[in-house]
This record gives structure tokens, sequence and C-alpha cells, in this order.
């Protein structure tokens, strides 16, 4: 299959969407007819967007979009979307057809989506459709991850979607508002906020009600208020009008996509609160803000200080606040909540977004929150929690202060507040599209993460809106896992010793147990940086040779008289191994940055480190922003017997299993399970 016009789209709709652009903005993905002609006319391409998917799915097979998911398997990145947009482009194309036709009812999806790309109904059916509910799914994780950076997440929860469109209803969340329709949102809050009081933000079903009141008189589009009046997706666009009163910052001017935005954060630092501002990426120096007030950056961070600005009080706090300067806008969400957090970049606690299960917050609440705030707090907090009511100068009049507040358990955190709605629905943990293991008792954190003790298995959480329809190493669990609503205690499985694979509605959760810790080598001596010329170079000395497992960045065993190869290395990562080909690993450690670096003329980037290998080839394995990305050094096929002394070398493999899709890396993968057979 021609893949190029396919690729092409998707460069250009990363591009429209996903940028770093959008960083700080509601990215609402909505497509339709007359939007694809635009944009192709727009962006010079040559092939129309439908006609790109369609070269590249086969509508009359079982898994017609297999090779869609193969083409994303080996174009997967941390830093780029998911390789799905095209479709999912097109599935939304389908969502306006459906949203537009005023005779047929929202469970005719799947006929406008076979017709636009099969080019007949029939062909692409709801039992097909799996896939790509998948694929919307990886697209708001990846999304997740960036926080705002790549825009702010709009695709719902699969537990916010009603059981009727439990496939379909994302796509039918970026199909109802038209960017005109975006534009007007502002405008239309301050008017709901003057009439409902000073609450907010205001949950979703309370602010349709406004807009079928209200929103021709503002000018919204005859689509959009068909969606809200239509019983189907209704719920659809309640969510989607509620994550916009999240992120609004209380001024009724529409700020454009493309404008860079900083974050203002309430900080909280010795009895007293006060602003801080926050960009996501490396900004200037100074601002000079609308009022006088002056944005200094902190040393060398991303934060800064406002200086003119007048403290926290319980307007500003309420109704929101805008500020903008010369190419910048700074602004805070409109809230009755404040949520604070321990920063430990600046050893203070500052504002966050959500709730983070197991972390400690300290929450402020305003007089017309504070009967949600303690419902929730009854029914989900760790206990001990108390308010307090004193006369603390520091507060905002009337506001009550909760401290050492603690959610342990996510799913019944996100269920109390869905009971409550209302303001508490703004600060909810963030949405989990794919399952994970959580507690457990890890054997040896250091030489594999996901190795527990046999008896001490970690509990597996389920993603929003699970059915529970689950494989555990390959057979249906016994008792079956519960639809979601409650961690799975995998202990209570009594699994024997060894590898563990959970399957889940297209995602894999592995882990492995064993009944006690590996033995793992460790360095005689302290890992360094030695200058030696121009170049630095962290070292080990040792290799224990029961495992084969080194630590440090200087490899191999050739000699001087081999010809070295030089290696990048992605800073930051929380795990960086090297695996040889003759079944060897060496866990690589990460130099400092020499105290001479800034002294150079032409400083290198401190982006990679570099490793010298000598005599062998093999992959860079590296575990960063959550996942494993393997990169290849020069590998050749696994050329040794399968003896116990590689087990540290398979579980290194076995734990990136998924870190590359390229041939290259499956015979190291299928040699690491020979070893552990």
């Amino acid at each position: 299959m021609d893949f190029t016009p396919y690729a092409e789209w998707q460069k250009v709709l990363e591009e429209a969407f996903f940028s770093p652009a959008w960083d700080g903005h509601p990215v609402v993905m909505y497509m339709d007819d007359d939007e694809a002609v635009a944009m192709q006319s727009r962006y010079g391409l040559e092939v129309p967007l439908v006609q790109a998917v369609s070269r590249v799915i086969s509508a009359d097979e079982p898994k017609p979009y297999e090779a869609v998911e193969r083409h994303e398997l080996s174009r997967r990145s941390d830093d780029r979307a998911p390789a799905v947009l095209p479709l999912l482009a097109c599935s939304v194309i389908a969502a306006t057809r459906m949203a537009n036709d005023g005779i047929r009812r929202a469970n005719n999806y799947h006929s406008h989506f076979s017709q636009l790309l099969a080019g007949r109904e029939g062909a692409l059916t709801s039992a097909k459709y799996q896939s790509v509910a998948g694929m919307w799914q990886r697209l708001a994780s990846w999304q997740h991850r960036w926080g705002a950076y790549r825009g702010v997440c709009t695709i719902p929860s699969p537990a916010d979607l009603p059981h009727n469109q439990a496939r379909i209803g994302y796509a039918l969340s970026q199909a109802v508002l038209r960017g005109t329709d975006r534009q007007l949102l502002p405008k239309f809050f301050e008017a709901v906020r003057q009439h409902h009081g000073t609450a907010w933000p205001l949950a979703g079903a309370v602010l349709v009600e406004y807009l079928e009141r209200w929103g021709q008189a503002h000018s919204f589009s005859p689509g959009f208020m068909r969606a809200a009046s239509h019983p189907e997706f209704r719920p659809l666009v309640e969510k989607i009008l509620g994550n916009f009163a999240n992120v609004w910052d209380g001024s009724p001017f529409f700020v454009r996509q493309g404008i860079p935005r900083a974050e203002l954060l309430v900080r909280f630092e010795n009895r007293r609160l006060g602003w801080l501002a926050r960009l996501s990426k490396p900004g200037k120096p100074e601002y000079e803000l609308s009022g006088g007030v002056l944005m200094r950056r902190l040393g060398e961070t991303g934060y800064y200080a406002l200086d003119g600005l007048k403290l926290p009080d319980d307007r500003s706090l309420r109704t929101g606040l805008q500020l903008s300067g010369e190419g910048i806008v700074v602004g805070r969400p409109a809230s009755s909540l404040v949520l604070l957090r321990q920063n430990n970049d600046l050893d203070c606690r500052t504002s966050v977004d959500r709730f983070v299960p197991g972390e400690q917050h300290m929450l402020l609440a305003a007089p017309e929150a504070q009967r949600d705030v303690e419902t929730v707090l009854a029914r989900a907090a760790s206990p001990g929690i108390e308010p307090r009511r004193g006369k603390l100068s520091w507060m905002p009049e009337g506001w009550v202060l909760h401290h050492k507040v603690v959610f342990e358990d996510a799913v019944t955190l996100r269920q109390a507040i869905r009971d409550v709605q209302g303001t508490m629905l703004a600060v909810q943990p963030a949405p989990q599209y794919k399952p994970y293991l959580q507690g457990g008792l890890p054997l040896a954190p250091k030489f594999n993460k996901r190795l527990y003790l046999v008896g001490g298995e970690p509990d597996l959480v389920l993603p929003d809106g699970a059915t529970g329809d689950a494989l555990l190493d390959g057979q249906a669990p016994q008792p079956p896992f519960p639809a979601r609503g409650v961690p799975v205690s995998l202990w209570q499985r009594k699994l024997p010793a060894g590898q563990h694979r959970i399957q889940l509605e297209g995602a894999e959760v592995g882990f492995l147990t064993a009944e006690e810790a590996p033995a793992a080598a460790e360095p005689e001596r302290v890992v360094g940086c030695v200058l030696t010329g121009t170049r630095a170079d962290a070292f080990a000395a040792t290799r224990d040779e029961s495992t084969g497992l080194v630590r440090g960045a200087q490899l191999g065993e050739a000699g001087t008289g081999a010809v070295p190869r030089i290696a990048f290395c992605r800073r930051g990562a929380e795990k960086t191994v090297f695996v040889a080909s003759d079944g060897r690993a060496w866990t690589v450690s990460e130099p400092a940055t020499p105290a001479w670096w800034d002294r150079l003329q032409q400083a290198p980037s401190d982006y990679y480190f570099e490793i010298e290998l000598r005599g062998c080839g093999g992959w860079i394995i590296q575990f960063r922003r959550g996942a494993w990305n393997a990169d290849p050094v020069s590998p050749a096929e696994p050329g040794f017997d399968a003896e116990p002394e590689h087990q540290g070398w398979a579980a290194a493999v076995l734990e990136a299993a998924e870190g590359s899709r390229d041939p290259l890396w499956q015979p190291y993968v299928r040699k690491a399970r020979e070893v552990q057979a």
C-alpha cells in the first residue's frame, strides 16, 4: 500500500491540531467535508483526505484498519502524535454528516462511515470499529502525557460516553463544535456566569440549558444547536462545554491559537498567597503585561514572578484573570476552588489543575463550593481531613481550608465527583484510557521495575469504561475481572512465579514474579564524570560473571585496539540499558554536565550524551515519559546459546519488548523469551 499521501495528511493534521502552538488552548479536531477541501488547498496536498485514507484500508477484510495500525506502530514516538490522524479525521467527517442529518438517528453512524471510505453501506460495520475507538484512546493518552503543551484534550473519557456511544462517541465529541462556535464561547460563558451567580465552573448540563435558551442570540451554528437538542448528542455537548468552562479564564475575549499562553498559578509560601506564571517552553527573561505588571523569569526555570499584580483575593480567584502583553497572554481559569500541591522545583506549594491520587493536597473552597467539597471528602478522602475555618489572615474572606488531603483510590474519587457534579468536576483526576499496575511488593526496582514477589503481585487498575473482557496469561480470568470501579487484586489469583500478561481490549500489561530477588552487579567505584582530553565519560569497572550485568557507560571488552563506535543517548530517561548481541547487558549511567561545559566558546547541546562501544553491537533501550524506546546501534542477531547466565540480558530486553517495531528488534525479544522459558 502507498502510505505517502496518508503520511502527508498526518503531518498536516498534526500541525493543524496538535502542534505546540496550541499550548494552553482546548483542541477540538473538527473536520467536515468543507474543512477537508479547504485544508487540502491551504497546504497544497495533491490527494484528498478521504482518498488518501481509502487507499490504506481494506474494507472487505475482517480487520480493515490493520495496515494503518502497523503503520502507526512503526512510527510510534513520544514526540509525535500517533499516526492515525487521517483515519480519525474521516471518522469525524462521518459524524458531521450524521449530525447535520435531521432525519436519521445517531445509530446510523456506521452507514455514513462506510459510505465515506468504502463507497457503499454495510462494508465498515460497527463490529469492525473497535480498533478505531482504540486509536482515539491512544491519541488522548498521548495528548494527556504532554499536559497542555499539545493543546488541552477534549476527547472524552470512556466513562463519560453513553453506553450506546461507547465506540463512536469519540468522533461525535469532535464533530459538534465548529471553530466559529468555539470563538463565541467566552462571551457566552460571561453571560451565563453573570446570570447564574459567582459559582464557576458550572456543570455541562447547566450550560446546555442556557445554550438552548440563548444560543441563537449568540449566533451559534445551527448544527451545534441541533446537536445540543438531540437526545443522543446532548451528553457529548454537555461534556465538551464543561471542558471549555473548566479552562475559561473569565475574559470575554477569545485568544487565538498560536499566541503563547502562560499559566497563572497561585503560590502559597510563608503563610501567604501570591502569584506565579509558568511557560511550558523557554521564553524571554521579562514580559511587560497590561496594568503595569512585569513578568520576570526566576533563574533558569520556566516560572516567572509577577511584579505589580495585586495578591489573590476572593474576586480574582472566583472570576479568573487574564493579562496580555506583546506576543503573550497570561491567564488563570475562573474557579471557586484552589487546589495546591508541593512544587519541588520551587520548594513551595503551587496550584494544580487536578487531583493526583496518593499525593497530598491543600484545598481552598469558596462558600458556594463548600458543600460539594465536603461531600467528596467524606466519600473518597483518606480519614483525618478537617477543615480550618478560623480567621487566617492570608485566606480570602469566607473561604475554607482543607489541608493534608489525600485520595488513594482514583476510581472512588472520580465517581464521588461525578455524583456531586458542580465545581468539583474541573479537578477530577485525569481520565484513564489504558490499564496500569499499582502497588504490590517489588523485589528489585533498580533491576526491573515490574518484578514482584510471588504473593505480592500489584493491583490492576482498569481504564475508564472498561467492560471486563480480558485475558490473563492467555486465558479468561476466573473469577472474571469487574467491569470497572474497583482495582483488581492480582495477589488473590495465586499466580505462579514467572512472566504474566494481561490483555484488555487491545491493550497489554505485563509483569514478572519471583520467589527472591536476582543478584545484580554493583560497581566497585562510584560512577562519575572524568575529563579525558575534551571528552567526558561515565564509567564502571566490574562485571558480574554470573549475570553479565555491568553498570557504566564506557562499554566493551575488546580492548583499545577495537574501533570505537559512538552512540548517542537521550538525557532525562529514568533508565538506560545497552543490550549486546552476545548476551551481555549494561545499565548506562548518565554523566553529569561538567562544570567547564558553559565556558566553551560554542557549548555543545546537552540534550544527548555519548557512550563508546568497542567490539560489540546491539540496542540502547531507554524508559522515558512512561514508555520504553529501543534504538539500534549496528545490531546483529543474537549469536549465543540461551543459558541461565543470560537472565539479566533477557529481563532487560523483555521489559522493553514494545520499545520498537523494527524487524531487527524482534529476534532479541524472541531470544529473551527463549532464555526465560
